[in-house]
């Protein structure tokens, strides 16, 4: 995870020194939100500026110089699932969601080929097929027990981490077909269960789980990017398992979506 630190800031560094036009400005977009002013431009390269202040300071300048580097936020969306699913609770895609808030940098080293770093977090959800299945953490291991106090309506795990991206990336000569293959490594953050039941006279009940579920204090595996006009997809694959090893079940944690610019 050092490496990744270092290659991040080596090639913000690297950054102040390409020099080239100023940009043009086509869309700008001002809004509110946590007490903050935010502000946004896009520029007639496709890139986007971020930059945010207090309600008591100005608009904050933006630096328009077209660079080899350019930064800004990206959001990823999509669903986990997790394999092999033998002798083990299914997780229904549908509701598994998957969120990654990143803030990433993409150095242009030519025309064909870029470099992308990224620094963020993401939120690992799991929501069981079963929904009568109640999660157990017990001092041996995650246990799945069939809920029978009233009916079960929900259950999941979910885990946060705190990650680093680098995946190189290959282009077409109008940059319409973008791949890119590199990897990631995360660091757990946070955790917990969440149980959803009517009780036997059909109240709403939660039962939440505030621990870490088991789930492996490191993820690191492969992540590939493809990108078709303006839609942009990711694949992640966590090469270590899920949970921690004699915790919880051996499997693998495999997550795709849509890239949000």
């Amino acid at each position: 995870m050092k490496n990744f630190s270092s290659l991040l800031l080596l090639i913000a560094l690297t950054s102040q020194f390409a020099l080239a036009q100023e940009k043009t400005v086509v869309k700008t977009k001002e809004s509110r939100f946590l007490g903050l002013n935010w502000y946004m431009e896009k520029y007639d390269d496709g890139t986007k500026s971020y930059a945010f202040s207090t309600p008591d300071e100005p608009k904050p300048e933006f630096s328009r110089k077209s660079t080899k580097f350019q930064s800004g936020m990206e959001t990823d969306l999509g669903i986990n699932i997790w394999a092999p699913t033998d002798n083990i609770p299914q997780v229904k895609p549908w509701g598994s969601w998957n969120v990654g808030l990143n803030y990433v940098g993409n150095y242009r080293a030519s025309k064909n080929f870029h470099l992308k770093t990224g620094i963020g977090v993401s939120w690992y959800n799991f929501k069981l097929e079963d929904r009568k299945l109640f999660i157990d953490r017990t001092a041996d291991g995650l246990v799945f027990n069939e809920f029978t106090e009233g009916v079960g309506t929900k259950s999941k795990l979910s885990a946060s981490f705190a990650n680093l991206t680098l995946v190189p990336t290959v282009l077409t000569n109008n940059g319409k077909v973008r791949i890119g293959v590199g990897g990631f490594a995360g660091l757990r953050i946070g955790g917990r269960g969440k149980f959803v039941y009517d009780d036997l006279d059909g109240n709403k009940e939660k039962i939440f789980t505030k621990s870490n579920m088991y789930v492996s204090n490191l993820r690191y595996g492969p992540r590939a990017e493809i990108g078709i006009g303006d839609v942009d997809l990711y694949f992640n694959y966590d090469a270590n398992s899920l949970f921690e090893t004699g915790k919880g079940p051996d499997v693998n944690a495999f997550s795709f979506g849509l890239i949000f610019k």
